[in-house]
């Protein structure tokens, strides 16, 4: 028998950008935090009670660019109005140190495309999650971000 986790209820959601079959479009990305908007990278989602969510992100570098990272952070919600950032914890000696996480990749091709998978087991009901680009000399990257929740 094979081992290991089975979510029999799979609910794929685009988050940010479109999907027509399997061709994905990106909306750009800018150099800080935007508000939420359909040609921005911020959107807030339900996750329809799922314990289990996985990011399923692609993000292009800008054309001739070379240094350049995205940064992205997950939100929690209970009214659609205030957000609390999901945060980390650090344990050293008995003492849990508790700061706002936030997550880092760096671009490795210009013009490029990096297909990043982040699972997270989530708790909430109503989640944000927001992109921004770091280090662009003269041309943005775009960034496309569907969700999988899984459950059983």
């Amino acid at each position: 028998m094979a081992g290991g986790l089975y979510y029999p209820n799979q609910t794929p959601v685009v988050l940010i950008g479109s999907k027509s079959g399997t061709t994905r479009t990106a909306v750009e990305i800018e150099a800080t935090y935007q508000a939420e908007a359909s040609t921005e990278g911020t959107q807030t989602f339900e996750t329809g009670g799922y314990p289990r969510m996985e990011l399923h992100i692609l993000y292009t570098m800008g054309a001739t660019e070379s240094a350049n990272t995205i940064q992205m952070i997950l939100e929690s919600t209970t009214d659609g109005t205030n957000f609390y950032r999901l945060p980390n914890d650090t344990t050293s000696t008995d003492t849990s140190t508790i700061t706002e996480r936030e997550f880092t990749y760096a671009g490795t091709t210009a013009a490029g495309n990096s297909e990043i998978v982040i699972g997270l087991d989530i708790a909430y009901t109503k989640m944000r999650v927001s992109f921004k680009e770091t280090g662009v000399a003269s041309n943005k990257g775009s960034i496309y971000c569907e969700a999988l929740f899984s459950g059983r």
